[in-house]
């Protein structure tokens, strides 16, 4: 991966941290109210500010937040706690044996879109192997972050289709397709860019 995002967790360069939770996620909750239960495991989590706001839930037993910049999970530390939660550094492409089946859901932000595109099927096998059978994986993905700044080749972000997700996850990761919409809630700029979907490992 070529960006060194510790590094940029240092220099405190990080424009995709808003400071919030993903307005997407905090409405998927308020429609959702009791349905994400047991353990959750968020990759990509940087401050922790969605790890923090799922851990407040009732029904959840714990929270991982799991990055591999060292310095993002410190700092994620030093906010205060809100329920179960626990911050790992680590490589979501090593991940140790522990966490095998070991979680009811899995939650994606800005992880998948940070990512180089080769590394995507790697993606979908490492989030698949941290779920029980039946567990679930909700995210909502940056199906179009392209501007002036930003263009496709160029990421990260890197974009991707509906039908590219689709096809990763279903027709080659293991994944039931049950929940695809669009959010009616997002970042100022991001509005009508992203996508949520709810699959369920076979």
């Amino acid at each position: 991966m070529s960006t060194n995002w510790d590094q940029q967790y240092h220099d405190g360069e990080t424009p995709w941290d808003k400071g919030a939770p993903s307005p997407p996620l905090l409405e998927w909750l308020d429609l959702h109210p009791a349905e994400m239960q047991g353990r959750v495991f968020v990759p990509g989590c940087g401050l922790g500010h969605d790890v923090r706001v799922i851990a407040a839930r009732p029904g959840i037993d714990a929270v991982i937040g799991f990055d591999l910049s060292p310095k993002a999970v410190a700092l994620a530390r030093d906010f205060p706690a809100s329920g179960g939660e626990t911050y790992v550094a680590g490589d979501l492409f090593a991940l140790p044996d522990a966490y095998r089946g070991s979680c009811d859901w899995v939650w994606e932000h800005t992880c998948f879109c940070a990512i180089s595109p080769s590394l995507r099927d790697a993606y979908v096998e490492a989030v698949s192997s941290v779920l029980k059978p039946g567990g679930q994986f909700l995210g909502v993905f940056y199906l179009d972050p392209y501007d002036e700044e930003h263009q496709p080749g160029d990421g990260p972000p890197h974009g991707s289709t509906l039908e590219e997700l689709i096809d990763r996850f279903t027709g080659r990761g293991g994944f039931t397709l049950v929940e695809s919409c669009l959010p009616t809630r997002a970042y100022p700029g991001r509005e009508g860019l992203e996508w949520i979907l709810r699959l369920v490992r076979n």
